[in-house]
Order: C-alpha cells, then structure tokens, then sequence
C-alpha cells in the first residue's frame, strides 16, 4: 500500500505539470545543401490559433559549426497549407547580425502552415538562399478556459483525497508511513 500511494502522488504531482508543459518551447532544423543549417525554435512548441508564437530562427555555417557572423538579410513569409504560393504574411529585408532573428507572429486560423526562412548576405544581397519550409500544424484555440480550472480542481480535489486518506492512515496507525 506504501507504494501504491507514493506512486499515485508522484503520478498526480507530474499531471499537474503538463499545463506548463504545453507552453514549453520546441525547434526544429533545415539543411541547405552542405553549407547552412537552419534552426527554428518557437514557444509554445504547438502554435495555436490567436496565441503569439515566438520563433528564434539561427543560421549555421555547417562548414564552421558557427553561427553565421555577417551580416544577413532575412525574409520570412507565411502561407496556409502546404504549396500554396500565396502568402498570408510576408516580411523581406529584416537584417539580421549575429545570425539569429526573433520573430513573432499569430496565427489567426488553424490548419497547416508553411514558414520560409530566405535569406542573403547583406555584402550580396541579389544571391538568395532559399532552404527548406517548416511547417506548422497550428491548432484550434480551447473552446473556454473554464475547462483548464475544472481539471485543475478535479486534480486538486483527488489529489486532496489521496493525501488526506494517506494522514488519517498515518494518524491512526503510526507504524505505517507513507
């Protein structure tokens, strides 16, 4: 029984965390030929429709293992669904030095979603490098926050059970330990 219990409170400690879980951040990376990775990190790791994503975009010179250190000038277009051509967002010429950008962008709809990252060195800015898309399967916004306080509760109500079962045991039966 001593396990069983310790099991069911560590088990419910761990489900009161994937809250917190769902707004971790994620990546993701493109290779260009053998010269450049492109890494896409965003927060929260799945999109939502009329949430913020946050996306920190780096390019790699594989050749060095280092972050690209000219300068860039970086577009970065949006289109929904896969192969469309016609973009929902776009933004060209963002420069970028250190060979990071910080991007942000809602999404106003779910649904899958392609996000291009090209890019030039500012010295030549007319050689575009164009790797790979990402895409996004970005999901429907919840229905109404009440459901994330009513499973909050719920949990809070069995978790309350088990660790008050676990005390009056304890209290009534001082050899036994939780």
């Amino acid at each position: 029984m001593k396990t069983i219990t310790r099991s069911v409170i560590h088990a419910l400690l761990l489900l009161t965390l994937f809250p917190a879980l769902a707004f971790a951040n994620g990546g993701d990376q493109r290779v260009l030929g053998q010269d450049y990775l492109i890494n896409l990190s965003k927060s929260p790791f799945t999109p939502i429709a009329g949430v913020k994503t946050a996306m920190t975009v780096s390019f790699v010179d594989i050749k060095t293992g280092n972050l690209i250190k000219d300068d860039l000038l970086v577009t970065v277009r949006i289109a929904k669904g896969r192969g469309s051509m016609a973009y929902i967002y776009e933004q060209k010429s963002i420069p970028v030095r250190g060979g990071v950008l910080d991007v942000a962008y809602t999404f106003a709809e779910p649904g899958i979603h392609e996000v291009f990252f090209d890019f030039a060195y500012a010295s030549d800015p007319t050689k575009m490098y164009q790797p790979p898309d990402f895409m996004m399967d970005i999901q429907p916004q919840q229905k109404s926050p009440v459901t994330h306080v009513v499973t909050a509760l719920m949990l809070g109500m069995i978790l309350g059970g088990v660790v008050t079962y676990s005390w009056t045991r304890v209290k009534a039966n001082p050899e036994v330990s939780i």
